[in-house]
């Protein structure tokens, strides 16, 4: 969430989100099980030559403790969603933002050691020294990600969107956009990777833009905490590298006042065609696939459709657009308007600029944002 994400663990988590090995401050450990995303470079994968910045981080603390890494392997497009439903039997999350304002009930988390957020994707030797210097170009964002609705609210931007980054690269690749601005960790990681640094790639602050990562871990083990910071301060060097490595943009970041709802900027990931996490059994390797569920709330549902919707449809579905205001979908539509909305969210519109989101976000997201509007309509 593309691995855009899109948007994070607020308060969501329960006291047995986070199962730890028992442990005594004399007593080395064993074992670190590591909940991780199995599918998302440029920071974790289960397979291949590259396993991500969180993955290899992980591996040098545990040597630092004189642990093996285990990991239990889930797919994290919904994160808040997945925590809640997955983090059970794990000891280490590497990838929760250090915010104040993240809380998580029974998790404590370790002290930040990454900084992350959006960038600026231009061509060697064009000049971006502030915002206002995209303005007159065609710049390239991801559908209701932060940047599209940070410059959609100002004048003088000409945006073009796209699902996902690979879409926004290859338009890159073709000139038909001067410029986009995407999540820079999967921004920098496919330029490295793919273009061989073609492009320049500048981090972008502000509030919703990004932020630092933090290890989550079970209140119940502080000595595990005091380790793990013990380690992470040690291995400050590594971590560097390690940036350096996956093309993490590494400059000090373009500050912009953006005024957007808090980004979920630990780990952007892009959503899988099936919503939920794979667990794999640490003896016979063999994946179980648990379809994660919802449970959100109606002010979760609100949140959401504000973050990835509000740019076309105006704030709570009020456009003053008559064609886009959503709170008259049951006038319209009558008994069949759920349906109806349904498949054009899934589907998309488009002859009517309404993009396909069915894969894009979850199926259990999709229903909760039409119980949502359900709250709004003009009946």
């Amino acid at each position: 969430m593309s691995k855009f994400f899109p948007r994070f663990v607020k308060s969501a988590c329960t006291a047995a989100a986070l199962t730890a090995v028992s442990l005594s401050s004399s007593m080395a450990v064993d074992t670190l099980k590591v909940c991780s995303d199995p599918d998302n470079l440029p920071f974790s994968k289960s397979e291949g030559v590259d396993k991500g910045l969180y993955i290899e981080l992980a591996e040098m603390v545990g040597q630092r403790l004189g642990a093996k890494v285990e990991y239990v392997w889930w797919l994290s497009f919904n994160q808040r969603r997945a925590i809640r439903n997955t983090m059970e039997g794990c000891d280490a999350y590497f990838a929760l933002p250090a915010d104040a304002e993240y809380k998580a009930r029974g998790l404590v988390k370790s002290n930040p050691f990454l900084n992350v957020s959006y960038a600026i994707v231009a061509p060697q030797g064009m000049k971006v020294a502030a915002l206002s210097d995209l303005k007159g170009k065609k710049i390239g964002v991801l559908y209701g990600s932060p940047p599209q609705i940070l410059l959609a609210s100002q004048e003088g931007y000409t945006l073009v969107t796209f699902r996902t980054h690979g879409e926004a690269f290859a338009a890159l690749n073709n000139k038909e956009i001067d410029g986009a601005f995407l999540w820079g960790p999967s921004a920098g990681f496919d330029n490295k990777k793919l273009f061989d640094s073609r492009w320049q790639i500048i981090s972008v602050g502000g509030e919703g833009l990004g932020g630092q990562v933090a290890v989550a871990l079970s209140k119940q083990n502080p000595e595990l905490k005091d380790r793990i910071n013990k380690a992470l301060e040690e291995l400050k060097p590594e971590i560097l590298q390690l940036s350096v490595k996956y093309g993490f943009p590494m400059q000090a970041p373009l500050m912009v006042n953006s005024r957007q709802s808090p980004t979920r900027y630990a780990q952007q990931t892009v959503a899988p065609s099936r919503s939920g996490f794979i667990k794999v059994s640490d003896k016979s390797q063999q994946r179980e696939w648990l379809l994660a569920e919802s449970g959100d709330t109606i002010a979760e549902a609100k949140s959401n459709f504000n973050n990835k919707c509000s740019h076309c449809h105006g704030s709570n579905g009020a456009s003053p657009i008559s064609e886009r205001d959503l709170r008259k979908l049951s006038l319209r539509y009558k008994d069949e308007w759920k349906n109806v909305t349904y498949t054009a969210i899934t589907k998309g519109r488009p002859d009517l600029g309404m993009p396909t989101w069915g894969g894009i976000l979850p199926d259990e997201e999709i229903k909760s944002i039409i119980e949502f509007l359900a709250t709004v309509q003009k009946n």
